[in-house]
């Protein structure tokens, strides 16, 4: 999954394979990028998150696993001796939400949206932390003149998917829904996995919305972003980018949902609707385009639509 997530993360014309040398060292190591105004971005191997450091502590986010968090408590310890006061999980993915043991022996208090809560219990895993406080709609988490706001909208990338807002930066923190980046990009994973499609695109609307009250220019995403240098060889991209991307991940969305909804309401059954929509003048837009990937996302959609979603 991860050698996926860095080649995905190859946009833009890229080539489609990363050197041994280069996915090796995605994939193990650790950096910590300053975005000013006490918000720091963290990355582990393709994987990334935001702790943000205030007079009265520390917040951080998704701890990602058991060795990036211990990374990253190292890292934040180079930078304050103030304690980590509170872990805020995005969502409740495995490869996001594991390893916060760590913080919370150092007596941080955990916070997800209460349906995180269920799916954990659910589905414990012995390296996941239950959160101590659950929200429904927002929340907001204070370390003196620094603070994170959680929101809310409903079904996206999972049941329970918060996006964060850091003050005084004002840059957001959007995980999986969305990717700092430009262009028209698919999800990596076509299968869709515990993806909402009928609310999805009304979730990302929401985030335009919010940013467009709040004045918020950039925000950083969960997972790493490659560009192509003048030599032609890949490049880390810096963590924050503009919160314009989110609007594109929804218009490819709305546009994608919409042909298939299309192509089935003039009769063609879902195992059929790849082959009617290859070679849409649509599919010229999307970067990392892959015609089997895209033929799959094709299916997933219109097996949501047979089901009565979106």
């Amino acid at each position: 999954m991860l050698a996926a997530v860095v080649c995905a993360a190859l946009g833009a014309g890229l080539p489609t394979t990363v050197s041994h040398a280069q996915m090796f060292s995605l994939m193990t190591s650790s950096e910590t990028e300053s975005l000013g105004n006490g918000l720091y971005a963290f990355r582990h191997g393709p994987y990334r998150n935001i702790f943000l450091i205030g007079e009265e502590g520390v917040i951080v986010t998704d701890p990602l696993n058991v060795k990036a968090a211990a990374a990253l408590r190292e890292e934040i310890r180079k930078l304050t001796d103030k304690p980590v006061k509170y872990v805020a999980y995005s969502h409740s993915h495995w490869d996001h939400a594991i390893g916060g043991a760590i913080f919370k022996q150092d007596g941080a208090t955990f916070v997800a949206q209460e349906k995180c809560r269920d799916n954990i219990r659910e589905t414990p895993h012995p390296d996941l932390v239950a959160p101590d406080v659950v929200f429904k709609d927002r929340h907001r988490l204070d370390v003196g003149k620094a603070s994170l706001e959680l929101f809310y909208f409903g079904p996206s990338h999972s049941n329970c998917l918060a996006v964060m807002l850091a003050r005084p930066a004002n840059v957001m923190f959007v995980v999986d829904i969305a990717n700092p980046s430009t262009g028209w990009f698919k999800e990596y994973n076509p299968t869709a996995p515990d993806t909402y499609l009928h609310s999805l695109t009304t979730v990302l609307a929401a985030v335009e919305r919010l940013a467009a009250a709040e004045g918020v220019k950039s925000f950083v995403g969960g997972h790493i972003s490659l560009g192509k240098g003048a030599d032609g060889r890949p490049f880390l991209r810096p963590a924050m980018g503009s919160i314009e991307s989110v609007g594109e991940r929804r218009q490819f969305w709305e546009t994608v949902i919409a042909a298939v909804k299309a192509e089935m309401a003039r009769g063609t059954v879902g195992e059929e609707v790849s082959g009617k929509l290859a070679g849409s003048d649509f599919e010229a837009k999307i970067a990392d385009f892959d015609r089997g990937e895209m033929d799959m996302l094709y299916r997933v959609i219109a097996s949501y639509l047979q089901a009565g979603r979106p």
